[in-house]
C-alpha cells in the first residue's frame, strides 16, 4: 500500500473549491420589521420578514436585540432548507468626534504633528505618527480552565518618526498636539453585535424568512384627557406615547396591548443574544424568571391648577380624535392598532389614539380608614391625618375598547381642573377619577364607646373586652346645588346596625384575627346648603 502523499497547495484548493464558492456567495437577509406589539412594562414583541437569496449560499440574519429566552424563532416555508443555523458575534463601528488627546492621536497615525507638553524643560517633538497603542480590552476569564491568562498590560507609547530617528513617548504626558496635516477629527467606537449564520441548502427562489422575538428597549405610555364642558356627557381622549430605544422602525405595524400578560421568562436573555457566558444564563434560570411583574406603575401625583378665564379671549380648541379604531380581542389582552409606524431609536412618537362621548356623573367620595390596626389598638385621629372628600368623576365605559390603567386630566372650557388616576375599566364597567379635593363640602366624624363587657373572650392566651363603639360622620355643604356623596368606611368588628342603611362587605383582611374586618358604603344625596348626618354601630374585641 503507497504512502498517503500529503495534498499540494493546488489540490487542497481544488477540494476546497465547493465550500469556497459557497463561502463568496454569503449574503445578508435584508429583514425589516414588520409588526411590533407593545406592553407598558418596556417589552416589545417583534416580528421581521425578508426573503432568502435565489440560490443555496450561507446566509447572515441580523443584526438582532437581545431576545428574551425562548422567545427568538425563525420561520420559513417547508420547501426551504437551512442547516447549521448559529449566533455568532461581529464587530461594527460608530463614528463620533474624538473627545480625548489618546483618542486624536489614534486616529491620526501617518499624519504629521507636533506633540507637545506640560513641561517647560521639555521640548515638542514633531514628526509623523507612527503607531499609537488602542485600548485594550480585558480578555474575560475562562472559568472552564485551571489556569489563567495573566493580564495585559496598558501599552502607553507612541512613536513618533522624527529627523534624528523614531521617537516613543508616554502618550500620558502629551498635553497638546499641533497638526502639520489635516487632521481626522472623528474615531470610531468598536461595537458588538449578534447574526444568525447559517446555510441555505435549497428552497424556492426569493423564499420568504421570518424572525419574530420578545425584548426590551421599547414601550408605551397611555394618557386620557377628559372634556366635562358638556353637563351630559363628557369628550374621553386618548393618545399614546411610544418610547423606542432599541432600533428603528419604518412603516411597522404596530400594536399597543392592554392586559397583564405572564411572561415568567422576560427577564432572563437567550443564549442566542451572546451577552452572557454559560455560567451567567445558568445563574439566571436558577433565581427563576419574571413571574410576577415587578415595579408596577408608580403612584401619579395630583396636579390642580386654576386659569382665569379672563386670560383667554377664546378657549383653545380641545383634542378630537375620531372614532377609536377597530382593536383585537385575544383571549385576556387588547390590542389597539396603529398603521404605517415610523420611528428611528431614541425618538419618541405622539400617537392620538381616539375621541368618544361617554357618560359621567360628579361624586364627592370621602373613605375614612380603620381607627383600629392589626394589634387591637385604637388609634387616635392624629395618628390618621385629616380626612378629605374629594370631588370625583365616576365614568361609565360604554366604548368597544377597555380603558388601560393611566394618567387622565380633567378640563372644563379650556381650564384644567386637576389630574388622576383613571383605573383599567373593563367594558359595561365603571371608574371613579379624582378630580381636586371639595372645599364646599365639611366633614366630620367622631367615635364614642357605648359599652364594655369586662373578659369577653380568651384567645390563645389573651383576654379580650368586647367593646360598643358608636360612630358618626356629618357632612355640611357649602355648595349652591344638590350632590351626590359616596362614603367608605372601614371597621374591625361586627356591624351591628346603620342610619341610613350601609352596603356592607366582608372582607378577607385578618382571617386569623379575633375580630371580622368590613368596609360599610353609603352613597346619598346631599342637598345644598344642608347637612347629612350618618351613623353606624359595631362592636369589637380589644385586647385588656
Amino acid at each position: 500500500m503507497s504512502p498517503r502523499r500529503p495534498l499540494t497547495v493546488t489540490a487542497l484548493l481544488i477540494a476546497l473549491a465547493p465550500a469556497l464558492a459557497l463561502a463568496q456567495q454569503r449574503t445578508e437577509v435584508d429583514t425589516r420589521i414588520q409588526a411590533v406589539a407593545l406592553f407598558k412594562n418596556g417589552l416589545g414583541f417583534f416580528t421581521r420578514t425578508g426573503e432568502l437569496p435565489a440560490a443555496p449560499a450561507e446566509i447572515e440574519v441580523g443584526p438582532l436585540p437581545a431576545a428574551s429566552h425562548g422567545t427568538l424563532w425563525l420561520g420559513w416555508s417547508g420547501a426551504t432548507e437551512l442547516d447549521g443555523l448559529r449566533a455568532r458575534q461581529t464587530t461594527g463601528y460608530e463614528s463620533r468626534v474624538a473627545g480625548s488627546i489618546p483618542e486624536l492621536l489614534e486616529a491620526n497615525v501617518g499624519k504629521r504633528a507636533r506633540l507637545e507638553f506640560g513641561s517647560e524643560f521639555r521640548s515638542p517633538v514633531e514628526g509623523v505618527l507612527k503607531a499609537v497603542p488602542t485600548a485594550q480590552r480585558p480578555t474575560p476569564p475562562n472559568p472552564y480552565m485551571s489556569v489563567q491568562p495573566p493580564p495585559a498590560a496598558e501599552a502607553t507609547l507612541v512613536l513618533v518618526e522624527t529627523e534624528a530617528g523614531v521617537v516613543a513617548i508616554d502618550r500620558r504626558a502629551v498635553e497638546r498636539i499641533v497638526f502639520l496635516d489635516e487632521p481626522q477629527t472623528t474615531v470610531a467606537d468598536e461595537h458588538k453585535r449578534v447574526l444568525l449564520s447559517g446555510t441555505l441548502t435549497a428552497g424556492p427562489a426569493g423564499g420568504p424568512l421570518s424572525v419574530s422575538y420578545l425584548a426590551k428597549g421599547m414601550t408605551w405610555a397611555p394618557s386620557y384627557l377628559i372634556d366635562i364642558s358638556d353637563g351630559e356627557k363628557a369628550m374621553l381622549t386618548a393618545k399614546a406615547v411610544v418610547i423606542n430605544e432599541i432600533e428603528d422602525i419604518e412603516g411597522a405595524d404596530m400594536d399597543l396591548i392592554t392586559g397583564f400578560p405572564y411572561l415568567e421568562f422576560a427577564e432572563i436573555i437567550s443564549p442566542l443574544a451572546k451577552k452572557t457566558d454559560l455560567a451567567g444564563f445558568l445563574n439566571a434560570l436558577y433565581r427563576g424568571g419574571d413571574a410576577q411583574y415587578r415595579g408596577r406603575a408608580a403612584t401619579m401625583a395630583q396636579v390642580t391648577m386654576n386659569v382665569p378665564m379672563e386670560h383667554w379671549e377664546e378657549a383653545a380648541p380641545m383634542p378630537d380624535y375620531g372614532a377609536p379604531a377597530q382593536g383585537t380581542v385575544a383571549e385576556d389582552l387588547f390590542y389597539y392598532p396603529l398603521e404605517g409606524v415610523t420611528l428611528a431609536r431614541g425618538e419618541t412618537g405622539y400617537y392620538p389614539l381616539f375621541s368618544e362621548r361617554v357618560d359621567y356623573e360628579h361624586i364627592y367620595e370621602w373613605d375614612i380608614p380603620d381607627y383600629i390596626d392589626d394589634n387591637e389598638r385604637y388609634r387616635r385621629p392624629e395618628e390618621i391625618g385629616p380626612q378629605v372628600v374629594w370631588h370625583s368623576l365616576r365614568l361609565t365605559n360604554d366604548t368597544q375598547m377597555p380603558w388601560t390603567t393611566a394618567p387622565a386630566e380633567i378640563v372644563q372650557e379650556g381650564r384644567i381642573l386637576g389630574q388622576g388616576m383613571l383605573k383599567y375599566t373593563a367594558r359595561g364597567g365603571e371608574t371613579l377619577v379624582k378630580i381636586t379635593q371639595a372645599l364646599g363640602i365639611k366633614a366630620d366624624e367622631i367615635e364614642l364607646e357605648t359599652a364594655r363587657e369586662r373578659n369577653a373572650l380568651v384567645h390563645r392566651g389573651s383576654h379580650y373586652d368586647l367593646v360598643t363603639v358608636r360612630g358618626t360622620l356629618t357632612m355640611r355643604s357649602h355648595m349652591d346645588k344638590p350632590v351626590t356623596v359616596k362614603v367608605t368606611k372601614l371597621i374591625t368588628g361586627e356591624m351591628q346596625e346603620g342610619s341610613p342603611e350601609a352596603a356592607v362587605v366582608k372582607l378577607a383582611a385578618g382571617l386569623r384575627g379575633v375580630n371580622p374586618h368590613s368596609r360599610l358604603t353609603w352613597e346619598l344625596p346631599l342637598p345644598a346648603g344642608e347637612e347629612l348626618e350618618l351613623s353606624y354601630t359595631y362592636t369589637v374585641y380589644i385586647r385588656s
